[in-house]
């Protein structure tokens, strides 16, 4: 094994956070305190993939302010699951059933938002993004274990989801899944193999699209003949901070809803505020709180709610351009002044 990292950011998903992550990227970069790898999970992969993308502050902004990322964001189709009649009804028996996935879980068929299986569709611009030695990075997602046909079966202790991290063969050389395996008793008894592994072989974009792909969510990914789910798997990977690196900056997160708390034990049978809970008692160098993100950012950032005249699951967009780019810069400076706010104390 190779030496240590000397910083590394952790940066997970949780809404659309790719702006805020920006923003700390930048402070980082201004404090001089830039992260010497960046590890990421579900939005924040995407954060991780732009800022691999473009050399610069001014440019990695520039694009999410573009008309590329405001005809994506604009664009998003839910699909029929966003009435209340199936992902309401569905949800409500997943917050009542406390099993840890006592089933196979049909995420191939119940998803609420479609999304092309190849992003290089809709990103030209990060089409050809390669993991770069410039800035090491590991993306976060998931090997599915089980064929689509299984889904509906009883789990009967069997290992569904398999971890898999995403990065460069240079980096890849300084990661021993021996040691990260995480040793608590919410893990043990779940859906996810104990030993996780390294993968080399797809560029940054395709690690993205599998990492976003969130149970119940987002479709998983068939690739070569594998399919791969998303970076909930490990959302804050922290042993693997540990692992790789001898300083650790991170985020304080907002716990997990019920009906997301209820996602994750279904499918991958762990609890993950009890997973968050240990993440806190993890000793790390600097904390950003992005607690209050809702709050903050109100009118300014991605709401999901209900229409109750359509009786369905509501995402609210901004409907023209020019606040679509006023919401972006609100939440880069939100990201900036949050990590300025806890560095500097």
């Amino acid at each position: 094994m190779n030496g240590k990292f000397k910083r590394a950011v952790l940066f997970s998903g949780g809404g659309t956070r790719l702006m805020i992550y920006l923003g700390m990227f930048a402070a980082l970069e201004e404090l001089d305190m830039k992260p010497d790898i960046l590890i990421a999970s579900c939005g924040g992969a995407f954060a991780a993939t732009v800022i691999n993308a473009f050399p610069d502050t001014l440019s990695r902004k520039e694009y999410l302010k573009s008309e590329e990322y405001f005809r994506f964001v604009s664009g998003t189709v839910l699909t029929m699951h966003k009435k209340l009649t199936q992902i309401g009804l569905f949800s409500f028996k997943k917050i009542l059933d406390k099993r840890s996935a006592p089933f196979i879980e049909d995420v191939f068929g119940r998803y609420l938002v479609e999304m092309p299986q190849d992003l290089s569709e809709v990103f030209p611009s990060l089409k050809n993004v390669q993991f770069s030695k410039e800035i090491p990075t590991v993306i976060i997602g998931s090997e599915i274990l089980f064929d689509p046909k299984e889904a509906g079966q009883k789990r009967n202790g069997r290992k569904l989801y398999r971890k898999i991290m995403f990065t460069d063969s240079k980096t890849a050389e300084k990661i021993d899944p021996e040691q990260i395996i995480i040793p608590s008793e919410n893990m043990m008894n779940n859906a996810v193999e104990r030993l996780s592994v390294v993968k080399t072989n797809l560029s940054l974009l395709e690690s993205t699209r599998i990492s976003v792909s969130d149970m119940f969510y987002v479709k998983p990914v068939s690739l070569h003949g594998q399919y791969f789910a998303g970076g909930a798997i490990d959302l804050i990977p922290i042993e693997l901070a540990r692992h790789l690196a001898d300083e650790i900056i991170t985020e304080k997160k907002q716990s997990y809803s019920s009906v997301e708390e209820a996602f994750v034990r279904a499918v991958l049978g762990f609890s993950g505020n009890e997973r968050l809970e240990e993440i806190e008692k993890f000793p790390v160098n600097f904390l950003i709180d992005t607690t209050d993100i809702k709050k903050d950012l109100k009118g300014h950032y991605l709401k999901k709610g209900i229409n109750w005249e359509r009786l369905e699951i509501d995402f609210s967009f901004p409907k023209t351009f020019e606040q679509f780019a006023k919401d972006m810069e609100m939440q880069w400076q939100y990201g900036f002044d949050q990590t300025m706010k806890s560095i500097r104390g």
